[in-house]
């Protein structure tokens, strides 16, 4: 899902900036993600891209006027008005590179924030010279503060209109995967196609709508159902060739070692990336685990508010059954009614909002930083991570050598058994095999920020992984939760790594 967002639209004035402590080099290896290294992704992304959807935000605001003033009346000018003001002058802020502020209006985890800001060194409180992984969920959450803290747009989602576009525009993607979906058999085959369909979903859409285009819509009737969805899914083949780890064998033992040894629910948490056809491919998923017996409950972790463009909100989930319920197409209805029927039967569910995944902090300090999180976590089965952020947090937006292991790099954060899903948009990567960085950098060199490689990575809870960063003082202890025991690293320094 692309956001258009212009690039040279700020003045010469707006992007004065100190530049004396930028180095002209890629992010080194063994640092954090940051904007001071002005070949890495972190800078572009800075320096260009958010400026951009900023300025995107803006349009959206004043293309909306019309529809706005007669939705909440002609007040709400003056909130537009506020908010546009507001936006420029974070666009200012950003470019000179200033300081973080304090959150002082409404925000429900300004308290959060605000320790987590106040505690950093004073070096890394600005956009270009913090953590990359900081400064842009600082940017996010700030731009969604001046909207909370309007009179009548508290609550308006600015990116709603882009996730309902995705999925709008995917009708011929959605009829063709429902119809291969249906009655899938209880294998791992099928399994590992829906997996790989998940993490290509954006890619899977173009290909699939070529596919549908390029057949013949009046299928003889001589054509078998189950060759029709042998054949559709069997386009995911294409794409890879580009997936270098799968690990869906694993996750598939997992599942079914998990449902032969519990007797209470087998639960699945799924921590949710983009809306719109990439959710669609992911209800397919959870769908399937339900329908098979691989999980009898599963977990919808969502956005608390409008995150970087297009991540899932409740307000999404609840959007798109209704579409579908709503839709001329009888399938793709009847999968809105089932999916209906799956939630208001608690078997799929929206978890309870959390601001921890709104928030900068890596997922190694949740233990600490939110205990009843990683309780909830915990009671699961499998935690399935979808998404580049989610690949980064659970980093630590940390450059580690890309052949380390998955369970070192996630230095301790191990609530449950877990499954990473990512298309790899940054330099954050690990578990290669030895060589295999070196070989893509020759052959692509724009292969760490091209989405066009996968990962599909999986680790148990059992597993000890414990790996210490030089310099770093750490601390192993085990922590009794729940039912299960985990080996928790602390950082005591340095929270940004």
């Amino acid at each position: 899902m692309a956001f258009q967002y212009q690039l040279g639209t700020l003045g010469r004035q707006s992007v004065r900036s100190n530049i004396s402590e930028y180095l002209d080099v890629p992010t080194p290896r063994h640092s954090l993600l940051s904007g001071r290294f002005k070949q890495s992704f972190a800078y572009l992304t800075l320096r260009t891209r958010m400026p951009g959807i900023m300025q995107q935000i803006i349009q959206h605001l004043v293309n909306n006027r019309v529809y706005l003033e007669e939705e909440y009346g002609r007040e709400v000018l003056k909130d537009i008005n506020s908010i546009v003001d507001a936006l420029e002058r974070l666009k200012m802020e950003l470019n000179r590179d200033r300081q973080f502020q304090l959150f002082r209006g409404n925000e429900p985890d300004k308290a959060e924030w605000n320790a987590f800001i106040s505690e950093l060194p004073k070096l890394k409180r600005t956009y270009f010279r913090a953590c990359w992984l900081h400064a842009e969920c600082y940017i996010y959450r700030r731009i969604y503060s001046f909207f909370e803290n309007s009179k009548l747009l508290n609550g308006y989602d600015y990116f709603a209109d882009l996730k309902r576009e995705d999925l709008e525009i995917s009708e011929r993607a959605m009829n063709a995967l429902t119809l291969a979906t249906r009655g899938l058999p209880k294998n791992y085959e099928a399994f590992s196609k829906l997996m790989r369909i998940n993490l290509w979903s954006n890619h899977y859409e173009i290909q699939l709508n070529a596919f549908v285009f390029s057949q013949d819509e009046n299928r003889s009737k001589n054509h078998h159902e189950n060759e029709t969805t042998i054949d559709v899914l069997a386009q995911v083949a294409d794409l890879d060739r580009n997936l270098l780890i799968d690990d869906s064998i694993l996750i598939w033992n997992c599942l079914i070692k998990s449902k032969a040894l519990c007797k209470d629910d087998v639960i699945v948490d799924l921590i949710c990336d983009n809306g719109g056809f990439e959710f669609f491919t992911d209800m397919l998923l959870m769908e399937y685990l339900i329908d098979n017996g691989l999980a009898t409950k599963v977990r919808l972790h969502v956005k608390a508010i409008p995150w970087y463009i297009s991540d899932l909100t409740r307000n999404d989930v609840e959007w798109t059954i209704n579409f579908l319920i709503n839709h001329p197409s009888e399938m793709l209805s009847n999968l809105g009614r089932k999916w209906h029927k799956l939630m208001k039967d608690r078997k799929i569910l929206v978890a309870p909002e959390s601001y921890f995944w709104t928030g900068p902090q890596s997922y190694f300090v949740m233990v600490d930083s939110n205990l009843e999180l990683y309780k909830l976590l915990s009671t699961a089965k499998l935690c399935i991570f979808k998404g580049d952020l989610n690949y980064r947090k659970l980093l630590g937006d940390y450059i580690w050598d890309s052949t380390e292991e998955f369970i070192t790099c996630l230095r301790g954060f191990r609530p449950a058994n877990i499954c990473a899903m990512r298309t790899v948009k940054c330099e954050v990567v690990c578990g290669l095999p030895e060589g295999k960085a070196d070989q893509l950098l020759k052959t692509d060199p724009q292969w760490m920020i091209s989405s066009a490689y996968g990962l599909i990575q999986y680790t148990d809870a059992l597993k000890c992984g414990c790996g210490l960063i030089g310099g770093t003082s750490t601390e192993c202890s085990i922590h009794s939760i729940g039912r299960n025991s985990h080996c928790v690293m602390r950082l005591h320094k340095n929270k940004g790594t």
